[in-house]
């Protein structure tokens, strides 16, 4: 069997953090401006937290609202999932326009209005979104997956802290044993590695030059999304269920994780 190549990759707030693994060696770090760069380099599979699936009416925000709705109650965190902006308040916020006039094309789209949350991280879905729309293979690879979903699935139970906690971090880290040769060790690397990785000059996919750091708990995220992409694909599990919703330009509405047992 060939050896595969996969990632998993968390938005940091100006570039991507890529934990890559290649076979059985050591994941590895990357910073990449934008998706597509990651996926043309070779990757095989690519777990990422980033809505993919995007609603433009209320046919598609009911199926996009089963995903999210489904995710909440798998992590058992409700407030990790935010609404998912529209594809044409995504492409707005693209070009610049401010959080009002993006809010309103929401409205107009989904008949609500958008979050601050979910206006500043619309630039990094929009790009990831037009990617997949002109790259019908990465549709079926490049998979949307939650981090506090994939660790409660790697845990086999609930997680009890935050992320952005020491005690958070140790939890997320011992949810990775059994799945992952020093988990500890593993993070550390990643996050040494951080210091020299670089974006490059492209513009990034928020429409400026990356220059953000990634944080500890962006580099965790990335860490645990890796490891379950190293999972035979067949393996995976998705939520809401076993039908794969799309939305109306074909592009799946799910998300992968992993789990001994389905999460209800």
């Amino acid at each position: 069997m060939p050896t595969e190549t996969v990632a998993g990759v968390d938005w940091a707030g100006g570039a991507w953090i890529a934990v890559v693994i290649e076979g059985d060696d050591d994941p590895q770090c990357r910073l990449e401006a934008d998706l597509e760069t990651l996926w043309n380099d070779g990757v095989d599979r690519i777990l990422v937290d980033v809505p993919i699936g995007l609603p433009d009416d209320a046919e598609t925000l009911a199926k996009r609202e089963a995903v999210d709705s489904a995710a909440r109650s798998a992590a058992e965190r409700p407030s990790s999932v935010f609404p998912v902006p529209s594809r044409g308040a995504c492409e707005l916020a693209r070009e610049g326009a401010d959080y009002g006039t993006v809010s309103e094309r929401n409205k107009a789209d989904l008949d609500k209005g958008l979050s601050r949350q979910s206006y500043h991280i619309a630039p990094a879905v929009g790009a990831v979104d037009a990617f997949l729309r002109e790259d019908e293979t990465a549709r079926e690879r490049v998979l949307e997956a939650h981090p506090e979903v994939c660790f409660r699935g790697l845990n086999g139970s609930p997680l009890d802290r935050s992320k952005t906690t020491a005690p958070g971090v140790g939890e997320r880290l011992a949810a990775l044993d059994g799945h992952l040769d020093a988990p500890g060790a593993a993070l550390g690397r990643i996050c040494r590695e951080s210091v020299d990785a670089e974006p490059g000059t492209a513009e990034s996919d928020a429409g400026e030059e990356a220059t953000a750091e990634p944080t500890v708990d962006d580099a965790v995220d990335a860490l645990g999304l890796a490891v379950v992409a190293r999972r035979a694909v067949d393996d995976l599990r998705f939520l809401p269920g076993a039908a794969t919703h799309r939305d109306s330009e074909g592009i799946p509405m799910r998300m992968a994780y992993w789990s001994a047992e389905p999460l209800a």
